[in-house]
């Protein structure tokens, strides 16, 4: 029998680095999207993440490493359908070939949420959300203007709970287009519009919806508005779980509308509560301090300069006095406010406290007068 004569003969090692060779010089496979359905997910304690890419009867393995990996915006599922941008390359320890993922869209959004992922990063490169540019919100806000649809929900949820903290409080509706095609050219000048109103605080934003319904919040127009206003904005859009480019160039988030009308406007009743208590322990403090400066004054040598101790003394107490009147409630009942109060002293912070044919007290800054309930169809 004759002996088989081979051509050259090559290992595996061989053949499999020259496949990866001939992969890598391949341009279209250097860089492309795939669609696929992922399966067997893992994610490995080295921060890698493993799985495969399956469309009906075909599958191709997939890895992404740490460096890609701790990018993600969210987790993948076994089951989700994805878009993934990477390379195709062989393993060459096991011959097969396998996609190097460097990103992960939801599939339907990929385009999409690729779009918005690098106008983040350009926004935020620019410094648009960086906490050091964030205004502070005024402890007191008594004019705010609001800028969303006049016909949704969050107008009137805001209102509500608005005028249940502070009747006096000034609302200023800004109406703005909030979803559709038109929507973020109408939001950015309603911003614009508002910024020139004088107001202590704005408000944007709108009620909940899918996903497309909040994409203006999301467009490079209206936080460019939102970061150019000079007046502070609290950005309230959607639902709690909804999160928008417009919550970070604002300078405060709220979860919903509801939460940011309770951020914006402080309880009146509670105030002004927390400023009579304040001005008890104020007052009785200053006495205390009176009575200490007269057991000094008696107790002092005679021979004792008392103009330079009484100096001094009245020095002090004209600081105590000036931090007393700071918490003085007279200041807030200038301003046109009252205090109603009951027969046991308790003040009233809503109509249901009190019925028809009650006697009450009423203070203002000019002076106090009684009064009698007549009615009360809030009860």
């Amino acid at each position: 029998m004759a002996e088989t004569v081979f051509p050259r003969v090559y290992g595996v090692a061989e053949i499999n680095y020259y496949l990866k060779q001939y992969l890598a010089e391949d341009l279209f496979l250097g860089q492309l999207a795939i669609r696929g359905e992922i399966s067997g997910y893992k994610s490995h304690s080295s921060g890698h993440i493993y799985f495969t890419l399956k469309e009906q009867d075909s599958s191709i393995r997939s890895v992404m490493f740490r460096r890609y990996a701790g990018r993600l915006s969210f987790t993948p599922h076994d089951g989700e359908e994805v878009v993934v941008i990477g390379a195709v390359s062989l393993y060459e320890r096991d011959g097969s070939c396998q996609i190097y993922v460097e990103e992960i869209f939801p599939a339907g959004g990929g385009a999409q949420a690729r779009a918005l992922a690098e106008l983040k990063e350009r926004l935020a490169e620019e410094g648009l959300f960086a906490e050091e540019r964030k205004k502070p919100l005024p402890r007191f806000a008594f004019n705010i203007g609001v800028v969303t649809s006049g016909e949704g929900a969050a107008w009137a949820d805001i209102q509500r709970i608005a005028y249940a903290r502070n009747p006096q409080v000034q609302l200023q509706l800004y109406p703005a287009l909030v979803q559709g095609d038109a929507a973020s050219e109408s939001i950015a000048a309603a911003i614009a519009k508002a910024d020139l109103g004088g107001h202590d605080i704005l408000i944007v934003g709108r009620g909940g919806g899918a996903e497309a319904d909040l994409a203006a919040f999301d467009t490079e127009l209206v936080v460019r508005a939102v970061a150019a206003a000079q007046t502070p904005i609290i950005s309230a859009v959607g639902h709690e779980s909804d999160f928008s480019l417009c919550d970070l160039a604002a300078d405060l988030r709220a979860a919903t509308p509801t939460h940011a009308a309770q951020m914006a406007v402080t309880d009146l009743i509670d105030t002004l509560a927390k400023i009579t208590g304040l001005t008890e322990r104020l007052t009785a403090g200053v006495q205390r301090l009176l009575r200490g400066f007269k057991q000094r004054i008696d107790a002092a040598d005679p021979a004792q300069s008392m103009l330079a101790a009484l100096s001094q003394y009245e020095r002090q107490l004209l600081i105590e006095s000036a931090r007393l009147e700071a918490f003085n409630p007279q200041a807030t009942l200038k301003r046109g406010f009252a205090l109603v109060e009951k027969n046991d002293g308790s003040l009233v912070r809503c109509p249901q406290e009190v019925q028809a044919g009650e006697r009450i007290m009423i203070h203002t800054a000019q002076g106090t007068f009684r009064a009698i309930v007549e009615d009360n169809d809030n009860g």
